[in-house]
């Protein structure tokens, strides 16, 4: 009996983080260049055989099986989102796969495929709230906001003078991506540089499907209410038990 309080416990568990990453895609659904996350769960069972099958023990069955539920990873779907014309003077959209380096003020180097920038009291373009957009080298000053821009990701003034080209760094293996709680990521990894696309006044829209997400939501939140009357009933059953005991 006590099984079923266990898995029940760990379904709500599990389905509650399941909706928090469903609630920040959600979120940033409107946020440029986000991409969502899912959450993977997966039993004890399975999560112990996994750790466990390239033991050089022999390996043997020790009481029942059960079904407790445990968060094995949060993935994110790097796909490419949509482009969204803005006709705003420093916005950028990445049309290749990376991301833009931004260079925050204790010199920490994140990436991003936000492309929402502007210019900063110094003069430099930035990314609000995170630092400033790196070039192929270094910071890109600007010192004025009239600026045109090619596919390349290479800024100039009007008359054509050249302030700096925006850099592109991608990565081979993206699981060594840590994605910050403001859509930014950190690696240990630096990267290789790329070129690529950079389509200037427009946008990268997130990949996240807010219709979906708020169906799997929905969801979630009857599993966890089904879940919930499920231990009200095992309670008030262990209570019966219980005090019939007491009886004897």
């Amino acid at each position: 009996m006590f099984h079923g309080f266990y898995n029940l416990a760990s379904q709500m568990i599990c389905e509650k983080r399941n909706m928090n990453v469903i609630g920040n895609n959600i979120v940033n659904a409107t946020t440029p260049g986000y991409k969502k996350d899912t959450f993977v769960a997966t039993t004890f069972q399975e999560q112990l055989v996994n750790r466990t099958q390239h033991s050089s023990k022999t390996s043997e069955q020790i009481g029942t099986t059960q079904m407790m539920r445990t968060g094995k990873v949060t993935t994110t779907d790097y796909a490419q989102g949509g482009f969204e014309l803005t006709d705003e003077e420093f916005d950028f959209a990445l049309g290749t796969s990376g991301f833009f380096q931004i260079q925050k003020s204790d010199g920490t180097v994140v990436y991003t495929r936000n492309g929402s920038f502007y210019m900063d009291d110094d003069g430099y373009l930035a990314l609000q709230g995170v630092g400033r957009v790196l070039g192929e080298n270094g910071e890109i000053y600007l010192g004025q906001d009239n600026i045109t821009a090619d596919n390349h990701g290479n800024i100039y003034d009007t008359n054509g003078n050249f302030y700096g080209q925006i850099s592109i760094r991608d990565f081979e293996d993206y699981d060594s991506l840590l994605k910050n709680d403001n859509g930014t990521y950190t690696s240990s990894d630096e990267g290789i540089q790329k070129r690529g696309l950079i389509q200037w006044k427009a946008l990268e829209t997130s990949n996240v499907n807010p219709v979906i997400e708020m169906t799997m939501m929905m969801s979630g939140q009857r599993s966890l209410q089904s879940s919930a009357q499920m231990l009200k009933m095992y309670d008030q059953l262990m209570g019966k038990i219980v005090s019939d005991i007491g009886k004897l």
